[in-house]
């Protein structure tokens, strides 16, 4: 039920109830008062409830930039420490380079 109907509905219960004895008029103006402050209990809740699950979708946008941005980031440093292996075994192989402690003079 949408909170326009419900409203509807609930002032058009209050004009019946007004036309009751006093005594029968009493006892349901107060389960009324009970209904509409549960009916608005529920609607604070529900609002809480839909922050909390903006929050947490937002969150997860977070998270998974986050998870995307460290495996970029871990590929990279995969491929720089493949690279750097490679330019080490070129080296060990026996290769053109000078060792940087070598002298040249042998």
């Amino acid at each position: 039920m949408k909170e326009n109907e419900f409203q509807e509905q609930f002032a058009s219960l209050l004009n019946r109830i007004s036309g009751l004895p006093v005594r029968e008029r009493a006892m349901l103006v107060g389960l009324a008062e009970d209904v509409c402050g549960q009916e608005q209990e529920v609607a604070r809740s529900l609002t809480a409830l839909e922050q909390s699950i903006d929050y947490m979708r937002l969150c997860v946008k977070y998270l998974v930039f986050d998870l995307e941005a460290t495996r970029r980031e871990n590929d990279c440093l995969r491929r720089l420490l493949t690279e750097a292996d490679q330019s080490t075994e070129r080296d060990e192989s026996g290769g053109d380079h000078e060792s940087f402690w070598e002298d040249g003079s042998e």
